[in-house]
């Protein structure tokens, strides 16, 4: 029996390990002090184009705003004009602030996709969300998330696909992403292996 306790608990530390959800950002929750308050007035969606390098699981989706008002938060694809994924988040003023989705986006390489900020500021008249025309490197990521250019709008819902566009190195938003990697195939396999084995072990246990 002690063998037995002893290969389930190497089993869920095989499992733990491959299906660790760590979350990284690709922006890494970089400092915003160089950034301005924008002028955009209203309806006003800011954020960033990105592709990926290989898969991902997109579990929150961020923002560092001005004046603690909520954001509507979406994930979209951008070929497709689909929006994935969104939340809200209760942004303070010039903090980074997260919110989790209801469900874990899987995203694939091939495909570019936008993460958007979105708020109505008629009411205050003052723009809610930070830019810079000459951001910091860390706000041009590259690597597993590669930026690619600001994507914008104004006066459309949170609910609408944003079609404006500013070439790199421009920032908006400012937004970002919360992602875990997907476990590699080979690992998975050997999971497999290896709880099938335990299973086995298992049954001719109990059998006996």
């Amino acid at each position: 029996m002690r063998k037995i306790l002893a290969l389930l608990f190497v089993s869920v530390l095989l499992v733990s390990a491959a299906m660790a959800d760590t979350i990284v950002y690709p922006i890494g929750q970089a400092s915003t002090s160089s950034f301005s308050q924008g002028a955009g007035v209203g309806e006003t969606p800011r954020g960033w184009d990105f592709t990926i390098t290989q898969p991902i699981y997109v579990q929150q989706l961020g923002v560092n705003a001005a004046f603690g008002l909520p954001i509507t938060m979406s994930l979209w694809d951008v070929t497709t004009q689909t929006l994935l994924g969104q939340t809200m988040v209760n942004a303070q003023a010039y903090t980074w602030e997260f919110a989790d989705l209801a469900n874990a986006i899987a995203l694939t390489p091939g495909d570019t996709y936008s993460v958007i900020g979105w708020a109505d500021t008629t009411n205050n008249g003052q723009a809610w969300y930070l830019y810079n025309n000459t951001p910091p490197s860390e706000f041009n990521p590259t690597g597993i998330v590669n930026y690619l250019n600001v994507r914008y709008d104004n006066g459309i819902g949170a609910n609408q696909f944003p079609t404006g566009t500013i070439g790199a190195p421009a920032q908006y938003g400012v937004t970002d992403i919360g992602y875990s990697l997907v476990p590699e195939p080979g690992t998975l396999a050997l999971i497999g292996t290896g709880l099938g084995f335990i299973g086995g072990v298992l049954r001719r246990r109990l059998n006996c």
